[in-house]
């Protein structure tokens, strides 16, 4: 019984729902069952719900202590009880939102022949949706719902003439296209990161019918669509600075969590743009991280991501922000989750240390640590490609890339990632034998012109130094 759906659903209720679904249990509307009750108050009487207190002998002797076990007659009251429990967390979803609730008591009126009062209902809802900042795809959802009401209101009779079927369908089309649009970014967003491809229903269509100037003043499908063109086609730049300006004007039209991923995705795209070389990207990076912390768009539940936090501190020092960045690793360290805490602050740590070419102590912290990431491992190994370079030790360093570049090719999770921290180590060995003006030469060209390659400043660098 402890495996069984009742006891899952029942172990999900939180300690304000508990209270509320007793009460439900013990409403007649609601349940007609006594012995349903009193498995409820069983269940209620225990402060843990555990394997010894649902066995199902111990369950069936509470509630029958003169009969014999009898199986099929438990399962029944489970059935039951089961019913009553889900009849609740439907209830719960569905007045959970105002807005739907304003909805169902439309209808509601609407068929019950209520014309007046459904006809002020549907007036109170228009002025409620109007005052709405969020206007994402459930805001155009319940708009849409609305003029359908509106229509069916008006074919009341036998031939009527004023619809508002063209509205409806408009309605219909921007909860459509935003929908599409929105996880078409998700979709997008997945596949850089993972070996997954989607076909995007659609997409075509909708895409020329924004660049015909469809749906200018719904703002929610202009940054779904600014965001789809700038994952596609990073090299459009003018769809970022697009994105970039409505996240900055519009914070409030996107709940929480969508903003978020939205905002996250732009971040995705600088990040993109400086792994292919293009350096003015690492300063908006920056600067969108520092935004996102200081307003908490990039907080959840006061936590920052460790990805994020890893960025940062990597973004921080590729600028020279060496000083910002040391007083960060601490501060920032705090936001983190206390289960990647001490493994990040760490690792960034030796980072810093790396990058004001303290070497030995970096070193000590790398040895000293195995990391659970694939791209913290990965970092910290390129990490340690650099000091063999840079302290001269190129035995140790041909070898190390061989290893490396193994591993590189076993982990098919670095998708796209991959390709250019393989042509780092390609070009690494390259510039170790580059001894000649000519090599060298020959050298500064291929690495200007190799891409992805987002150790090209490092690269340079340690060419213009040989």
């Amino acid at each position: 019984m402890y495996k069984s759906k009742l006891i899952r659903l029942f172990q999900s209720l939180d300690d304000t729902e508990a209270r509320q679904f007793k009460k439900w249990v013990y409403s007649p509307i609601h349940n007609k069952h006594k012995d349903v009750c009193k498995l409820y108050d069983y269940l209620f009487s225990k402060q843990e719900i555990d394997p010894h207190y649902t066995e199902r002998t111990k369950v069936f002797a509470f509630l029958y202590p003169k009969e014999s076990f009898n199986m099929p007659r438990l399962r029944h009251i489970m059935s039951f009880a089961t019913d009553v429990l889900e009849a609740f967390i439907q209830y719960k979803e569905t007045s959970m939102s105002k807005e739907n609730r304003d909805i169902h008591l439309l209808r509601s009126f609407r068929r019950r022949n209520l014309k007046k009062e459904a006809e002020k209902q549907q007036k109170y809802i228009r002025k409620e949706l109007a005052k709405q900042p969020i206007q994402n795809e459930a805001f155009y959802w319940l708009n849409y719902k609305l003029e359908v009401e509106q229509f069916i209101m008006l074919s009341d009779g036998d031939r009527p003439e004023n619809t508002n079927l063209q509205v409806v369908m408009n309605s219909a089309s921007v909860v459509f296209v935003l929908s599409i649009l929105r996880y078409a970014c998700n979709c997008i967003s997945h596949q850089n990161l993972y070996k997954q491809s989607y076909q995007i229903p659609f997409i075509e269509a909708i895409v020329a019918a924004i660049q015909n100037n469809a749906y200018q003043d719904i703002i929610s499908i202009q940054i779904y669509y600014a965001c789809y063109v700038s994952l596609m086609q990073p090299e459009q730049v003018e769809s970022y600075q697009k994105l970039r300006r409505y996240l900055d004007e519009y914070p409030q039209i996107l709940p929480a969590n969508e903003y978020k991923q939205v905002y996250e995705m732009a971040l995705n795209f600088c990040i993109k743009r400086l792994n292919k070389g293009d350096k003015i990207y690492a300063e908006e990076a920056f600067r969108l991280y520092m935004k996102g912390i200081d307003n908490k768009i990039l907080l959840e539940k006061d936590i920052l991501s460790h990805f994020a936090y890893k960025n940062i501190v990597a973004i921080g020092l590729y600028l020279n922000k060496t000083a910002a960045i040391k007083r960060f690793i601490e501060k920032g360290g705090e936001l983190l989750h206390p289960d990647y805490r001490e493994n990040y602050i760490h690792y960034n740590t030796a980072k810093y240390y790396f990058s004001n070419r303290e070497f030995d102590t970096a070193r000590g912290l790398l040895i000293s640590m195995d990391y659970d990431d694939i791209f913290m491992t990965v970092d910290a190994k390129m990490m340690m490609l650099k000091m063999y370079v840079m302290q001269g030790e190129f035995d140790l360093m041909e070898s190390f890339v061989k290893s490396f570049a193994q591993f590189l090719r076993r982990k098919s999770q670095l998708s796209y990632h991959r390709k250019g921290f393989l042509n780092t180590l390609r070009l690494t060995k390259k510039l170790i034998y580059a001894f000649t003006k000519k090599e060298k030469a020959q050298l500064l060209e291929e690495i200007s012109e190799t891409n992805p390659l987002p150790e090209k400043k490092w690269l340079l660098e340690q060419l213009n130094a040989r």
